[in-house]
């Protein structure tokens, strides 16, 4: 059992900081880690605002989901005048599951749960 807790703690390590590298590349010039809003809205608390499929589907193609009027796009795209663009790295599942954790360990980190 510890063998498996130390395999296990040096990936969780490099899947934060490759989530990191991600994040700050496609995220950090529009979107902050605190509650505070830049281009668009600060994320602190995203990950209990929304759900993991939610969230899946939006990193997957904000676009497509305002186009079908999911009620939380179209409310974003009101109060922050654009709709965010689709990023070419959130196509793929596992770009999405690195930013998803990275959040909710950001959340963990602030005290926000």
């Amino acid at each position: 059992m510890i063998a498996v807790g130390l395999l296990a703690g040096p990936s969780l390590a490099l899947g934060s900081e490759k989530a990191e590298k991600l994040f700050k590349r496609k995220c950090y010039m529009c979107h902050r880690l605190s509650a505070d809003p830049k281009v668009g809205p600060g994320l602190a608390g995203v990950t209990l605002r929304r759900s993991d499929e939610w969230l899946h589907e939006w990193l997957k193609s904000p676009k497509a989901m305002w186009k079908k009027g999911d009620p939380i796009a179209l409310e974003l795209v009101k109060k922050y005048k654009k709709i965010m663009k689709n990023v070419g790295a959130m196509k793929d599942e596992k770009n999405r599951r690195l930013i998803i954790d990275y959040l909710k360990e950001n959340d963990k980190k602030r005290g926000v749960e």
